[in-house]
């Protein structure tokens, strides 16, 4: 039996913003290692056309069930925009694909001299693979099934930077702050040309899914965290006008307290995302100080 993809989105956009559905919504990740195990696939070949992807996309979904219609071949800014950052300076050797699982790039390699981050050229979303690829396949799917549109997650900064700087970011926080903030706002204006690229080729998102990886507890401080990535957060909500969906999948977040900080930098944060705290009574008081903020489960 077919979805009724209006009453998963309906179900989907009721809850996120406040309302009551007429049940919970679930929403599958669709990583490429699920969907190269339900398409027989691997992920280059579901990555081989526009079709192609929105094709298996909306098969993987199905077959799922739930209330979601995520691209199979994740559009985070993640391994793929590894991908982009190793295709743009002509260092393919950097990437490692995998057949059946998400592909990567070799961390800290693009990045390792101050000459390499001077010299490092930001990859254009409009034309550097994989993303007109993915933006075409997205804007197939909503186009097919009123699903789709929403998978905008731009990472703000600290996912780029791990992949571009490796380990030595983190002595770099300390050791040569200057540096490393170069290479953040190399990394915003990047992230603002996928932003660009995302609204001219599938359409304008109603939010932002960040990807908040720098705001755990055994990474960086809150202050550094923010210095390197939260500034760069509260830049995007409020130069786009989008409101947030801050995602975190660490073990120690600080959640409360950067919900708290870009509140005061007046983004609108709409839902919080991720399977950690795992103590119900914590969310139990999250939810008592945030009243207006959705709480989006995780489970693995």
């Amino acid at each position: 039996m077919a979805r009724d993809y209006q009453a998963c989105l309906e179900r989907f956009f009721i809850t996120i913003m406040g309302g009551t559905p007429d049940r919970v919504p679930l929403v599958f990740l669709t990583s490429e290692d699920v969907a190269a195990r339900v398409t027989g696939l691997t992920i280059r070949e579901m990555m081989a056309s526009p079709e192609v992807l929105a094709e298996k996309t909306i098969l993987v979904n199905d077959f799922l069930g739930g209330d979601g219609m995520a691209l199979v071949a994740n559009p985070y800014c993640g391994p793929f925009e590894g991908l982009a950052y190793a295709r743009a300076n002509g260092r393919n050797d950097v990437f490692v694909w995998k057949d059946y699982t998400t592909p990567f790039i070799r961390e800290g390699l693009l990045c390792q001299t101050e000459e390499d981050i001077e010299k490092l050229k930001i990859p254009d979303h409009y034309s550097v693979e994989p993303w007109p690829t993915f933006f075409k396949a997205i804007a197939i799917v909503q186009e097919r099934t009123g699903m789709g549109l929403d998978q905008f997650a731009p990472s703000l900064t600290w996912s780029s930077v791990q992949m571009l700087r490796g380990s030595q970011a983190y002595l770099d926080v300390k050791q040569n702050p200057d540096l490393l903030m170069t290479l953040c706002e190399k990394i915003y204006s990047s992230q603002w040309n996928y932003y660009e690229a995302y609204r001219e080729i599938v359409g304008q998102p109603t939010a932002a899914f960040q990807c908040a990886y720098a705001f755990n507890q055994h990474m960086l401080s809150f202050k550094d965290a923010w210095t390197f990535e939260g500034q760069f957060i509260a830049r995007f909500a409020k130069e786009s006008g989008l409101p947030l969906v801050i995602h975190n999948c660490g073990f120690k977040p600080y959640h409360i307290e950067l919900v708290e900080r870009l509140q005061k930098e007046g983004v609108v944060i709409m839902a919080v995302n991720g399977s950690h705290p795992l103590d119900i009574d914590w969310w139990v008081e999250f939810r008592k100080k945030f009243p207006e903020i959705t709480i989006m489960g995780g489970c693995m």
